[in-house]
């Protein structure tokens, strides 16, 4: 994850992901961040980026903050998803 918050230097951190999906993620940060921020991501598997921003603020912990963000449009891929097969009917 990298961003930066107003009046802060940017930032990078290996994040962890909670859950994923083609909207976004729930992440573990333990930078603070807002909502509204903006952040880009990476995926540590195909280098991919995508841009996203913070829309939900969740469990603080001692160290951590879980941050829920949003992609600006769809992207099963960024993460590697498959979509779920399409109901045929029975022969």
């Amino acid at each position: 994850v990298y961003g930066h918050g107003p009046n802060t230097e940017p930032f990078h951190e290996e994040a962890h992901t909670l859950h994923v999906n083609a909207n976004g993620a729930l992440l573990l940060l333990s930078v603070p961040v807002e909502k509204g921020q903006k952040l880009l991501l990476t995926n540590g598997f195909t280098q991919q980026e995508q841009d996203c921003q913070v829309v939900f603020l969740g469990t603080r912990r001692s160290r951590t903050i879980e941050a829920g963000v949003a992609f600006p449009q769809t992207n099963p891929l960024f993460w590697q998803i498959r979509t779920a097969p399409e109901n045929k009917p029975a022969a």
